[in-house]
């Protein structure tokens, strides 16, 4: 920690309100006394309630161990001040999106609206390969030179007449006009103020700000700046319910509805630029700007049901806090606890708007006809990447497939959902290895698929020698994993086995994603499809695996797109290993501990080859495929050793959603470090 830092804590800590945040930091050291906005990848501090509303010390999200909130009445109190704030800024004309006019068929194939007054005079040969024709007539972008019309929203969010004050417009960063509001606004009266800018090509950013001439409430809802390429949200609130938010403080420092929500919004794109990958080091491109708030009664408010004559929306995502049940109601103020923490689902759902799935939709608690042999319990399957803000709502980063996704189409409309799953590699190959890395050959893989059935009235095809079964295609993604293999192969002398490409309906996307024959089949873009069970049989001893659309477009994103090969650790073993060991048991030996054991293998003979020179002992959790909570090493003994005491509470910080079933398993280590297969054991519940 900086030594200014250090400075900050002594003197607050001398002079701690009665209720107030306290933050631990990684290295130990305790603030209390301050109030603290979580924004995912960093924290922003201010040290005192005199700080609240204007820069804040900014502390990075790994220096972070902890943080509790806890604010008293003072932080609600209304100080008699005005407080300006820039609401948004709109941009006119808006292009066209895509939401409400993309529609499905049976087989989940996405297509423009051919019926909608937009694109009816443009009627494709084939919708399904030609979205560019439908959307011809559509405006997507703006012309160099174009003349852009901006205007900026300005609210007195505070509790007293707001007086004359200065304004600016800035264009990245550089004054192009400046102005005075000589008049005053009273508490929640509006001003709008405009100005027009020629459009360029590139990445441009717009800012107003104003310059109050008094002491305001706060300082950071001052300026509002939008990259002009981004994606505009239109937020519809009855105004009823902006007045409740009105009487109590937010986490964001401010009184105010639209502060607190256009945080959100900048909360997004910081943590767009914080999401960096192998595909994307510099993280997201794209970036989403507040392009409206609509204050409606109902949803028949004409604001609200606004879709051009042409059948067209023109903005690239919505959410609303309007409900035609609330039109009358007295709204209470929002909760202590929800007004005063970051609302992380709102980024979640908003990143539904730009076409981003829920990975949870990955998961899979298993079905009751794929057990585990040991444990008989199902197969489960939980997401290899939870940690992402489109599986689980929290201060998370964009996963990997989203960063790649929005960056690959970051000047398109939305309105498409899902697409990405169509992007798969040309060939997809299986390469099934044993304890050793080596081959296993003459493997046997059956592949199942959640959301689909085996049509028993089609006739098995075969492709590159893999006999692959058609599906039932009625529209019906909702399927179970299925009870019968739609994939069935043996792998090479490489421990290769090709994935059949599927035949599929079709479909070309306007993002340019074009869903081939591919190993999925008719891949949906919600993703039910998007999941494949595994049982690879090897001396009649099956193991399970998972495999994810999400790994696949992971590849083809970082650039596998002709081939991509899936290794498949398994744990048999070939030929010049030690004898495994016998007799494996595994007991609890108190609350935190068990005891392994087992037995040498008896020699085949005097070869060099079958001699253990020692034992590793290996632990696994879950009955998740091999593949996704995979068995890790806890003990390597020597050779006379026949048994291991383990901590059970030393293990890997994953994720056990569906059960922590325990098993051990014991190899022989051979010469070179070569191992046996492993022998393994289910530990009994306690």
């Amino acid at each position: 920690m900086s030594p200014w830092r250090s400075l900050l804590v002594i003197a607050f800590a001398l002079t701690v309100p009665a209720a107030a945040d306290t933050l631990l930091l990684a290295d130990g050291t305790q603030i209390e006394g301050c109030y603290v906005r979580d924004e995912g990848w960093r924290l922003l501090v201010w040290n005192s309630l005199q700080e609240v509303g204007g820069p804040a010390v900014e502390y990075p999200r790994h220096e972070i161990d902890s943080f509790t909130v806890s604010r008293g009445e003072e932080w609600d109190a209304h100080p008699s001040l005005p407080d300006l704030s820039v609401t948004f800024i709109e941009m006119s004309p808006m292009l066209a999106g895509l939401h409400g006019i993309v529609n499905y068929d049976e087989t989940g194939a996405p297509t423009i609206n051919a019926d909608i007054p937009a694109t009816r005079p443009e009627q494709a040969t084939d919708p399904l390969l030609e979205p560019g024709v439908l959307a011809r007539n559509l405006k997507l972008s703006y012309a160099p030179g174009e003349e852009i019309v901006l205007t900026a929203h300005v609210r007195n969010m505070g509790f007293a007449t707001a007086g004359p004050f200065e304004y600016e417009w800035l264009i990245d960063d550089a004054v192009v006009s400046a102005g005075r509001h000589h008049g005053r606004l009273a508490e929640m009266e509006q001003a709008s103020f405009e100005t027009t800018w020629e459009w360029q090509e590139g990445e441009h950013y717009v800012t107003f700000r104003v310059h109050p001439a008094d002491p305001e409430i706060a300082s950071i809802n001052d300026t509002a700046t939008d990259a002009m390429h981004a994606w505009p949200f239109v937020f519809f609130v009855q105004p009823a319910l902006v007045d409740a938010w009105h009487q109590n403080r937010t986490a964001y420092g401010t009184f105010s509805f639209e502060d607190f929500y256009r945080w959100h919004v900048d909360i997004m794109n910081g943590l767009f630029a914080a999401s960096r990958y192998p595909g994307a080091p510099d993280g997201i491109r794209a970036r989403v700007r507040l392009g409206r708030i609509a204050y409606v009664r109902d949803s028949d408010d004409p604001l609200y049901t606004e879709r051009r004559e042409d059948g067209v929306l023109y903005n690239q995502g919505q959410w609303d806090w309007c409900r035609d049940a609330d039109a009358d109601r007295v709204w209470d103020p929002p909760t202590h606890e929800w007004r005063n923490q970051t609302e992380w689902s709102l980024p979640h759902e908003l990143g539904h708007q730009l076409g981003l799935v829920d990975w949870y939709n990955l998961d899979c608690e298993g079905v009751e006809w794929h057990t585990w042999p040991d444990s008989g319990k199902r197969v489960s399957h939980f997401q290899r990447h939870p940690m992402q803000m489109m599986h689980w709502h929290g201060p998370h980063l964009w996963g990997e497939v989203d960063a790649y996704y929005l960056n690959d189409t970051w000047n398109m409309p939305r309105g498409h959902f899902g697409d990405h799953y169509f992007a798969i590699p040309g060939e997809c190959f299986l390469r099934v290895v044993d304890v050793n890395g080596e081959p296993v050959a003459d493997a046997q893989v059956e592949v199942f698929q959640r959301g689909a059935e085996v049509d028993p009235a089609a006739a098995p095809q075969q492709d590159h020698g893999v006999t692959y079964y058609r599906v039932v295609e009625d529209g019906n993604f909702d399927r179970p994993v299925s009870r019968d293999p739609v994939i069935v192969g043996t792998t090479d002398a490489e421990g290769l086995l090709r994935l059949p490409n599927r035949p599929v309906r079709e479909v070309i996307t306007l993002n340019g994603y074009h869903r081939r024959p591919n190993p999925f089949g008719n891949i949906n873009v919600v993703g039910n499809r998007g999941l494949l069970l595994l049982r690879v049989t090897k001396s009649d001893r099956p193991c399970y695996y998972w495999l994810e659309a999400f790994q696949f477009n992971a590849a083809w994103f970082r650039g596998e797109r002709d081939r991509f090969t899936i290794p498949l650790l398994t744990p048999y073993a070939g030929e010049g290993c030690p004898v495994p060991p016998k007799s494996v048991a595994a007991e609890r030996t108190g609350d935190a501990e068990a005891r392994v054991t087992w037995a040498a293998g008896a020699p085949r003979s005097l070869n060099v080859l079958d001699r253990a020179i020692g034992f590793r002992i290996y632990r696994r959790i879950s009955d998740d495929g091999l593949n996704d909570r995979p068995w890790f090493e806890v003990a390597t003994v020597g050779p006379e050793a026949r048994e291991a005491v383990v901590d059970l509470t030393q293990y890997p910080d994953d994720t056990y959603w569906y059960g922590r079933t325990e098993r051990f398993a014991v190899s022989a280590i051979g010469e070179c470090g070569r191992q046996s297969e492993l022998v393994e054991v289910v530990l009994a519940e306690p």
